[in-house]
């Protein structure tokens, strides 16, 4: 095995764990979505089912902060595994500054659904989507200062890959820039909630402005030993990976 891919620098590895915490987490947001009880929602005694229906409705409809709390955080989630898929994808080592990230990494992956069930419960609470906000806005530090370490030449699996990874990179801070921003608003406005879905919207928006911007000026040089294979699991070789594209907030989906 060579310098590249040392014991307990392959990412494959800590790729399946953080994909166990992530599938964890996205589980558990929606059994905190509170569930119909009582005798209201069945029709014995007498109830019909006009009136079990109008109950069931409106149970659903004060619930709705609850369900676009947990919209919300699975779809936060789901956009931050595949952007840390991708880069992991990229890479074909793990150096010490990338394997201590994920601690807080997937430390706040799984604390947000405790953080969603507080807003989903109180969604008028400025403090609940504050606490929410927070955890997310960390949670994206985390994942935006692991995509810039990716980008270290004795790390990313081919200078090939490095005009994707840095477009990545820059919007996932840009996109992580704008929700501090949005964090400003959540004691004085409420419906700021909203802005977080259209993060992105934003991303998306960015990619073909920035693309021209970072792309390559000049020949892109050739990969050394350690870069000119992408390791496999177990650290066998494998093709070169091709550069993905960017999509959702920042991603390479």
């Amino acid at each position: 095995m060579d310098q590249a891919a040392r014991p307990g620098q392959t990412p494959e590895r800590l790729g399946f764990f953080t994909d166990a915490v992530f599938a964890i987490a996205m589980t558990l947001l929606v059994i905190e979505i509170p569930h119909p009880e009582g005798d209201d929602f069945d029709t014995a005694d007498g109830r019909s089912k006009s009136q079990v229906a109008a109950h069931l409705w409106h149970f659903l409809v004060q619930e709705s902060g609850a369900f676009y709390s947990y919209l919300l955080a699975f779809l936060v989630l789901w956009i931050v595994w595949r952007q840390h898929h991708t880069t992991l994808d990229r890479i074909v080592r793990l150096d010490g500054a990338m394997t201590l990230l994920h601690l807080p990494l997937l430390l706040l992956t799984g604390f947000l659904p405790y953080a969603t069930a507080i807003v989903g419960h109180h969604p008028g609470n400025p403090a609940a989507a504050l606490l929410f906000g927070l955890v997310v806005l960390l949670l994206m530090i985390c994942r935006s200062s692991i995509q810039t370490l990716a980008g270290r030449p004795d790390v990313l699996s081919s200078p090939a890959l490095e005009p994707d990874r840095r477009l990545d990179s820059v919007i996932s801070w840009l996109v992580t820039g704008y929700w501090a921003l949005t964090l400003l608003l959540v004691w004085w406005a409420p419906w700021v909630q909203l802005l977080w879905f259209l993060s992105g919207a934003l991303a998306r928006a960015l990619t073909p402005l920035l693309r021209p911007r970072l792309a390559p000026t000049g020949p892109i040089p050739a990969p050394s030993a350690a870069q000119d294979v992408h390791h496999g699991e177990g650290g066998a070789p494998g093709p070169d990976l091709e550069p993905a594209q960017t999509g959702g907030w920042g991603t390479g989906q």
